[in-house]
């Protein structure tokens, strides 16, 4: 007797049953009537619903009359869908070939150049679907741009490939069938070599489900539109069910025979509300996200940011913020020289640039425009920094050949508060000329106490660097090395360039970076006045990293780690280090003095005093080290302010000068730790 279960298994595999014959042309014909009468779509996308319905004459009989059509009605932000539960000829749908389970794997073509890398990147990966040309936007069909058959082949395999890596239904469907209903719209897919159109019906929700079924049936999902014979389908079915008629059904016939027809909801429809501008491809979508970007079965953080961020552009472009080329440009779907021939940049650094400009300085036209966008594909009521972050990271990591997980992380906690709050523009500047205006707004900034904020110079050039060094691994978000004490470095790459972006030692490190990383070379570490840095054993330059950026540019109220040496300047920051250990000492024994609680659970200390003349010793004792702190700070400012700025560029190769004063920066650091 043959098995068809395993001993692992713990379920036992659903009973199977005849198949239905496929319904002949009048049936079919007859439901195309009724679905373009009812619900205005076009002759091919009814069709194409016809001819994968296994009974069109159910489904034409449940719509009831045109005028008030019977169907289910979904709601989304912005209206409700219309939809048609029944049952689908999987032979006659496909999964789609973008699924958004794939988004962070994608190849953008603004990263590598279509057919000039790995098979990944052989195509451009195909763009979001649209409403048809010529439909009113509620239309209830998409429609699909791609090159050629090719390129519909070759983006079926590879999400085919990753769903099956990642989410494989096989085991499953084998035993049980798909017993969950695939959601389906009907879709147009246009070739750009002149091919004529075709139309499949095409999974918004169940990609995962249609793909292991297609494996398992041996069909290769991309010739689904194209493939209409009647004739093949009806001969195969005759046999499934002859051979189960007759008891002589093999284990794979028995698994075909679950896996031939699908439950499905077909969306017809939309019905938009009085104060919506949403679309059918935007409710789709938010249909679809309310299920995977939240909770029951999220996608995950990755392909969720991807949707909403698309999403985005979409809304922007909608609203005619954005232009068409702009939104290619921003989603990475454009090469390189077609960016330029657009008049647009192609280095990453300034794309990466331009679309945290998008996002954070967004007045209230755009900032609507992102609130509506993710709010159409999510339970979630804030835009916050945090989520900002994370979707403009999306964006900018499509210029990026690899896969790109922990480089999110690190890119979305770059951006500090500051870049939203201040003022800043991404200018055509090189980068020399924006160092230089950095650095006078640094120096300003120094000779005048009352000025917190350096200027947008200095936030431009962080938001440039943070490119190079986080792609580059040089800045991470993990916690890096010491910074003269037992204490590990915990700030996120926002707060180590916001304070970097404060002294004019920062600004020409974030300059350099910069430069070397469109130089295609190593990050290469400069000192205060710009030159480079030779490595302690002389062998070379210095190449930046994360431990050594955190220890040349520490935290507020930290001294730059040294090493022992005997020069005035070697013992100066030596010295400064211990001072800054002891006042954190201090810091930690203070506070343990008024956390010992007496009997009544009362602070101690708060109840007996201090002896006065302890008291006014250490009073005084930190009254005198509070001045020599204002006196040095004040020397600090007259000599790196503006003021000094000619005497500190004349002096520059004076070996010592300088380094007497490097480490101090007592401006406050801006983090990025906001709650969604």
């Amino acid at each position: 007797m043959k098995k068809f279960f395993s001993a692992n298994d713990h379920v036992l595999p659903r009973p199977v049953e005849s198949l239905p014959e496929y319904a002949h042309a009048k049936s079919r014909n007859s439901l195309v009537e009724r679905l373009v009468a009812a619900f205005n779509m076009s002759e091919a996308a009814a069709e194409t619903i016809a001819e994968a319905v296994v009974d069109p004459s159910a489904v034409r009989k449940s719509i009831g009359e045109p005028t008030e059509p019977q169907v289910e009605e979904i709601a989304v932000p912005g209206g409700k869908l219309l939809g048609i539960r029944t049952a689908v000829w999987s032979r006659r749908i496909m999964p789609d070939p973008r699924n958004p389970r794939t988004g962070p794997a994608r190849r953008h073509a603004f990263a590598v150049d279509p057919g000039m890398g790995d098979e990944d990147s052989r195509f451009r990966p195909l763009p979001e679907p649209q409403t048809p040309d010529g439909s009113p936007t509620n239309a209830p069909e998409l429609v699909v741009a791609i090159e050629s058959r090719h390129h519909l082949e070759w983006a079926s395999s590879q999400a085919s490939e990753y769903v099956l890596a990642e989410n494989d239904w096989r085991d499953s469907i084998k035993s049980q069938g798909v017993m969950e209903a695939v959601w389906l719209v009907p879709t147009t897919y246009i070739h750009g070599d002149g091919a004529v159109p075709v139309t499949g019906l095409t999974t918004v929700e169940g990609s995962s489900r249609t793909t292991a079924v297609h494996n398992i049936l041996a069909i290769r999902s991309s010739d689904v539109p194209y493939d209409k014979a009647d004739a093949k389908l009806r001969t195969l079915y005759r046999k499934l069910n002859e051979s189960l008629e007759k008891g002589i059904a093999e284990p794979s016939q028995i698994i075909a025979l679950r896996c031939e027809r699908i439950p499905a909801l077909i969306l017809v429809g939309f019905r938009r509300d009085a104060t919506s501008s949403a679309g059918f491809p935007t409710a789709v979508k938010s249909l679809v996200a309310l299920r995977h970007v939240d909770p029951p079965k999220p996608w995950g953080d990755g392909p969720a940011n991807e949707s909403l961020a698309d999403e985005v552009l979409g809304e922007l472009y909608r609203r005619k913020l954005i232009t068409e080329s702009e939104r290619a440009y921003y989603a990475g779907s454009i090469t390189k020289a077609e960016a330029m021939a657009a008049h647009l940049s192609d280095d990453p650094i300034i794309r990466a640039s331009r679309i945290v400009e998008l996002f954070a300085s967004a007045d209230d036209v755009v900032g609507e425009a992102i609130r509506i966008a993710v709010t159409s594909q999510s339970t979630r009521k804030r835009i916050s920094m945090k989520m900002c972050n994370e979707l403009l990271t999306s964006l900018i990591v499509r210029s990026v050949t690899y896969d790109a997980k922990k480089l999110r992380r690190h890119m979305s906690s770059a951006f500090s508060k500051a870049v939203y709050k201040q003022p800043w523009k991404t200018t055509g500047r090189s980068t020399d000329n924006l160092l230089q205006d950095a650095l006078k707004e640094v120096q300003h900034a120094l000779a005048d106490a009352s000025i917190s904020e350096p200027g947008p110079s200095t936030l431009e050039l962080a938001v440039r660097s943070a490119y190079p060094l986080i792609v580059s691994g040089a800045l991470v978000e993990e916690q890096g090395g010491n910074t003269g004490s037992q204490q590990p470095d915990r700030r996120n790459p926002a707060e180590v360039l916001d304070g970097m972006r404060r002294t004019p030692f920062g600004v020409r490190q974030l300059a350099q970076a910069i430069r070397d990383f469109s130089a295609e070379r190593q990050l290469r570490a400069v000192d205060e006045t710009g030159a480079f840095v030779v490595r302690s054993d002389g062998n070379g330059e210095q190449i930046i990293h994360d431990v050594y950026l955190r220890n040349q540019f520490p935290p507020p109220g930290k001294v730059k780690a040294t090493t022992a040496g005997t020069t005035p300047a070697e013992l100066l920051k030596a010295h400064l280090a211990d001072l800054s250990e002891a006042l954190d000492q201090l810091d930690s024994v203070f506070s343990k003095v008024s956390e010992v609680k007496g009997n009544d659970s009362n602070s101690l200390v708060e109840t007996l005093g201090v002896d006065p003349s302890f008291c006014e010793n250490r009073r005084e004792a930190l009254r005198r080290i509070g001045d020599e702190l204002s006196f040095w700070e004040r020397t600090y400012r007259k000599r790196h302010g503006s003021a000094a700025a000619t005497v500190i560029e004349k002096v520059a190769d004076e070996s010592e000068i300088d380094d007497e004063f490097e480490d101090a920066d007592d401006s406050e650091t801006v983090g990025t730790s906001d709650d969604d």
